[in-house]
């Protein structure tokens, strides 16, 4: 596939063959390619397929297509000084003619301005961009370029700013949720490998995993400014704050502790042992318990947030993350492993209930204002949409290539 400009330029778009399946895009977009067009007007799209096969039941259908492909008039602007992703959507039905022809039934849109109250934004790291998607539609309708190897991501208290550290530029990265576009890119300490990000509830200061240096960076979310430098434990993955931000924690996936930090003096209060290798730490809604998830243990640790103290371990299986259910005992956990999504009661100490999602499960987020949990399937390159409450596989939403975290803005 190819896009003309208006000048007569052609831009490769999908350079090489690429096969889809209609079964696995039913309700969701293309991405069509990772890289940008450059700016201009676009009059013309030309595509080459060079075989389309209509499968039912056990009938297999070569279709009819013309070898020199087909011209599609398009039209189409991408502004100059922000990257403009490309997005198509297939009318499958519509494709197939007289049971013997394949039409091209494609209609392709670049980004789509929407309410920013309803956005969700992805972290992709092997494409170093950020997926927003259109959680009212559960649609793709932007895609950013931020840092090299960007993960963790938090959204300000008044959703104005999201804060993305890049593991692979040692840097943050502001986006202007206003305009979704970057305000800013701020250098973090050298050769940090920053992992995650936390935001104090009131907004004025950035907690960061810097995974290589052992320590965390208390940052000004004004100035971007380091503030201080607090040693933790060894590969510090994942970071979590109590409701009232007086207190952070820390998962240490290299030696298997959480570090908590007394965020009034910027001082480790204690350290707790857990299970090995913990990437993923959460803070339930009352701010009474933390959750920390394992890589390399079956338990989920649940740490007294008033003794500080393990106050019980739970087997639920290789989890890579672990979301409170609100103020209930059930938790949204994702299993790696698996590559499923639990619901698990932690009252009765079993599951009541999982839907299968994409592979490697990583991260989640859940939508309590639509009742529905998003799941970042780092395997898979998409987000697995389940229903909350009737835990129901919604739909599958592509993102860049190896998604890392998410972030709801509310």
């Amino acid at each position: 596939m190819e896009a003309i400009r208006q000048d007569g330029t052609s831009y490769p778009i999908v350079p090489r063959l690429k096969s889809i399946e209609s079964l696995n895009i039913v309700d969701r977009q293309i991405l069509l390619a990772e890289t940008f067009l450059p700016p201009g007007k676009y009059r013309e799209f030309r595509i080459r397929i060079p075989k389309a096969r209509l499968i039912r039941g056990s009938e297999t259908v070569d279709l009819a297509v013309p070898p020199d492909g087909f011209s599609l008039g398009v039209d189409l602007e991408m502004s100059a000084g922000e990257t403009t992703p490309l997005f198509m959507s297939w009318n499958v039905e519509e494709s197939i003619e007289r049971q013997v022809f394949f039409r091209p039934a494609f209609a392709f849109i670049g980004r789509t301005k929407e309410p920013r109250g309803v956005l969700a934004y992805v972290t992709n790291e092997d494409s170093n961009s950020v997926t927003i998607i259109d959680r009212s539609i559960d649609r793709v309708i932007d895609v950013i370029e931020v840092g090299v190897r960007p993960k963790g991501i938090v959204v300000s208290p008044d959703s104005s700013r999201a804060f993305i550290v890049n593991s692979g530029s040692h840097s943050l990265t502001i986006l202007d949720l206003r305009d979704q576009k970057i305000l800013h890119t701020a250098n973090l300490e050298i050769g940090a490998n920053p992992s995650d990000v936390a935001i104090h509830p009131e907004g004025r200061t950035l907690y960061i995993a810097n995974t290589a240096l052992n320590s965390v960076s208390v940052v000004d979310s004004a100035s971007f400014q380091t503030i201080d430098l607090i040693p933790v434990g060894q590969r510090p993955a994942s970071l979590a704050l109590d409701p009232g931000g007086t207190t952070l924690l820390v998962a240490n996936s290299g030696d298997n502790t959480v570090s908590v930090i007394d965020t009034r003096r910027n001082r480790i209060s204690t350290t707790v042992p857990v299970e090995f290798q913990p990437v993923w730490v959460a803070v339930d809604s009352s701010g009474t318990r933390a959750l920390v998830a394992h890589l390399r243990s079956l338990r989920l640790v649940m740490i007294s947030l008033s003794s500080l103290q393990v106050e019980r371990k739970v087997n639920v299986g290789i989890a890579a993350a672990a979301v409170p259910d609100g103020n209930s005992p059930r938790v949204f956990i994702a299993l790696p492993t698996q590559n499923r999504l639990s619901y698990f009661d932690l009252n009765i100490d079993g599951e009541i209930g999982s839907v299968t999602v994409g592979r490697e499960p990583s991260s989640l987020a859940l939508d309590r204002d639509r009742g529905k949990v998003y799941v970042v399937d780092r395997g898979s390159d998409s987000i697995t949409v389940v229903e909350r409450d009737t835990r129901r596989k919604r739909t599958e939403i592509p993102t860049g290539k190896r998604p890392y975290d998410i972030a709801i803005v509310r």
